[in-house]
């Protein structure tokens, strides 16, 4: 990609993100830092003006004043659009669909001939499967209320049911996030009732409000950090774990990539041992149990017990 292209490409990141940091520019981009850096100086030189702001929420930013009427988009970059288009229609679990359809109605009229309306592959032999996911009506408008309260840093107000309690409050959070994870939507924030970052799943928020109480989004918190790790949405104290796998699981476990830390070796004998760091036992638990005699635990012992318990738990109610 040449120069020129690069330097567009980074104004019109700019111009569609509120900041951003020199590493994301890179790695969308498949650029170095570095570069990037020399990219944005050059557009200032330029007379782009390009601002900076230094810290951990820090980044590059465009002046309010600034517009950059963007070129067309080719045939590859359309393509992307439809096929990220047709994945998320696909997506029962997607809560947005109405609010897609009309947002990419727009993009068609204004690009208008430029591009063709197909996707790279026959759409009939392009299709997505989504497993399990939840339902429930009221789902978009909880999204929706969930992000308009992240963009402008303001308190929910929230009655929340939790079903392992089987019991229902009501709860004021400061919502950092939103996370996606096997067919459900997560709020990640700050509950006041329990004065710590909590997880609540969407479907179980029974009622919403947005107050008009702003909050503080933490300089020490990131998302990323925060979902490091963890098997499943369900976050708890740190192990070890260790599990070994056998033929034809063993094959199963080496296709996917289940956590950032995890490793696994080869036995020789068709079996492999799986280790990785996690935060909390519950979903771990599930999955190995879920391969039944081809998976056996070897650390931590609290798993190892845990297991023990449920077999036994299931042995009183079937023998």
């Amino acid at each position: 990609m040449s120069k020129l292209s690069h330097c567009i490409k980074i104004i019109m990141l700019l111009q569609t993100h509120q900041m951003i940091t020199s590493k994301e520019i890179a790695k969308i981009l498949n650029i170095t830092p570095r570069n990037v850096k020399a990219y944005i100086e050059y557009l200032k030189l330029a007379g782009v003006p390009i601002e900076g702001m230094t810290g951990r929420k820090g980044g590059y930013f465009l002046a309010d004043s600034f517009y950059f009427k963007p070129p067309n988009i080719d045939d590859v970059e359309y393509s992307a659009l439809l096929l990220a288009e047709k994945l998320l229609m696909q997506n029962v679990g997607f809560p947005l669909k109405n609010e897609l359809k009309t947002a990419m109605a727009k993009i068609k009229s204004v690009i208008g001939d430029v591009v063709t309306d197909e996707l790279p592959i026959p759409a009939d032999e392009f299709v997505f499967s989504f497993g399990k996911v939840d339902k429930r009506d009221g789902l978009s408008r909880t999204l929706t209320i969930v992000c308009m309260a992240i963009k402008q840093r303001k308190r929910l107000e929230i009655l929340y049911y939790t079903a392992s309690k089987d019991e229902r409050k009501l709860r004021q959070v400061d919502p950092y996030a939103v996370v996606h994870r096997e067919g459900s939507w997560y709020l990640i924030g700050f509950c006041h009732l329990r004065n710590q970052i909590r997880t609540f799943k969407l479907v179980r928020i029974e009622h919403i409000e947005i107050l008009n109480t702003s909050f503080v989004y933490p300089a020490e918190f990131s998302i990323s950090d925060y979902m490091s790790n963890i098997f499943s949405i369900i976050q708890g104290e740190k192990y070890n774990v260790e599990i070994r796998f056998f033929h034809p699981a063993s094959i199963w476990v080496r296709e996917k990539t289940w956590l950032p830390t995890q490793q696994i070796e080869d036995l020789g004998d068709g079996s492999i041992l799986f280790k990785a760091t996690v935060k909390g036992l519950i979903d771990i638990k599930r999955w190995v149990m879920s391969f039944g005699k081809l998976a056996v635990v070897q650390k931590p012992k609290e798993l190892v017990k845990n297991i023990q318990n449920e077999l036994k738990e299931l042995n009183d109610l079937y023998f």
